[in-house]
C-alpha cells in the first residue's frame, strides 16, 4: 500500500493499518482471524485455511512498497489486500482421489498363489 492512501507516521502504524483492512477482507470472506501483536510495530495476522492450516502474515515494506507477505514463498502487494484474502483463503491442498475408492475391484483376472 502506498504510504499516500495510508496516513500512518510510523512503519508500525502502517503495518497495523494494512494487517486491519486485510482481517477486514478475510473476515468479510468467512474466514477467522487473529491479529496478534495488534499494539506493536511488529503485528502478525494469524488466518485458518482449508483443511485447518494455520498461516501467519506479515507486513514488510521493500523500497516504497508494502507487501503481505505469508507461508515460504507466498507474497502480495498491500495495495491489493482483497486480492491477497482470496489468495489466502484458497486452500493450498489438492483433492486427491484415492484411486481405489473409484475403482474397489481390480480389472482382469487375479491368480491367487498359494
Amino acid at each position: 500500500m502506498s504510504m499516500s492512501l495510508v496516513k500512518a507516521s510510523t512503519p508500525g502504524e502502517t503495518r497495523r493499518v494494512m494487517l486491519a483492512r486485510l482481517a477486514d477482507e478475510l473476515r468479510k470472506r468467512g474466514r477467522r482471524v487473529l491479529v496478534a501483536l495488534s499494539d506493536s510495530d511488529h503485528p502478525v495476522l494469524y488466518t485458518v485455511r482449508d483443511g485447518g492450516r494455520r498461516v501467519a502474515v506479515v507486513a514488510v515494506q521493500a523500497g516504497d512498497s508494502w507487501w503481505y507477505l505469508w507461508g515460504k514463498h507466498e507474497q502480495m502487494s498491500a495495495d491489493s489486500s482483497g486480492l491477497a484474502a482470496c489468495f489466502l483463503g484458497a486452500s493450498t491442498e489438492a483433492d486427491v482421489i484415492d484411486l481405489f475408492a473409484r475403482r474397489p475391484e481390480p480389472r482382469g483376472h487375479v491368480k491367487a498363489v498359494a
